[in-house]
């Protein structure tokens, strides 16, 4: 973990029926169709390239703070912009996982000045191996007191993996320019050449240019 560097709609329609006396009468809508309706809400919304990052509310533990030589937790949500160019990482809380995107945010480091951009780094822990949970928020927390600044949020019940349909590998990379719209996106590792395209992105979002 050393690596570690997003609503149902009311329903107002109603049918008719006949009571016993022949009068009509209002029911509400048939439950199945509200359970339908729900579970298709629940489903959420993968990132696209050139449009909104989906919202992805982090409710249960959040973001982790650092104040005092003290730690706690608030919410965090997609509605977080820190105004400029946004790398946001989600993966599940595991050393194999930690290490999906690792060789792009290291070359990131190593390429980039740090105040020209901000990575928020979403840890599933849910989806941490049986009994490693405990281990996996200390290891967190030791990183966020050597990096304070950094944003560092934890998905208790992996609700994110759900909100941006990242599948079985529940790994997800975005690239957001200012504005907050998605620039790129992926759930893989990054190839030695999808590295340099990225890092290529990110300098001309930092300098105004939309990304291709």
């Amino acid at each position: 973990m050393a690596t570690l560097n997003h609503l149902m709609s009311a329903l107002g329609g109603q049918s008719r029926h006949r009571d016993s006396r022949g009068r009509k009468r209002a029911r509400p809508l048939a439950w199945g169709m509200i359970f339908l309706l729900s579970a298709h809400a629940a489903v959420g919304q993968a990132p696209a390239v050139n449009q909104p990052l989906p919202p992805m509310n982090i409710e249960e533990r959040g973001e982790l703070l650092f104040e005092n030589d003290d730690f706690s937790y608030r919410p965090w949500s997609t509605d977080f912009n820190p105004g400029k160019v946004h790398i946001i990482q989600y993966f599940a809380a595991t050393m194999s996982d930690s290490e999906t995107f690792a060789p792009f945010t290291d070359r990131l480091q190593d390429t980039l000045e740090p105040d020209s951009y901000h990575v928020t780094t979403i840890v599933n822990l849910d989806a941490a191996l049986w009994g490693t949970t405990g281990f996996a928020v200390s290891e967190i927390k030791a990183n966020k007191r050597d990096f304070p600044l950094s944003t560092i949020v934890l998905d208790e019940e992996g609700s994110g993996a759900l909100q941006w349909q990242l599948g079985d590998k529940g790994s997800g990379l975005a690239i957001l320019d200012r504005a907050g719209m998605v620039a790129y996106f992926t759930h893989e590792a990054l190839s030695e050449i999808e590295i340099q395209a990225a890092l290529d992105l990110i300098k001309n979002l930092i300098h105004g240019k939309p990304g291709q």
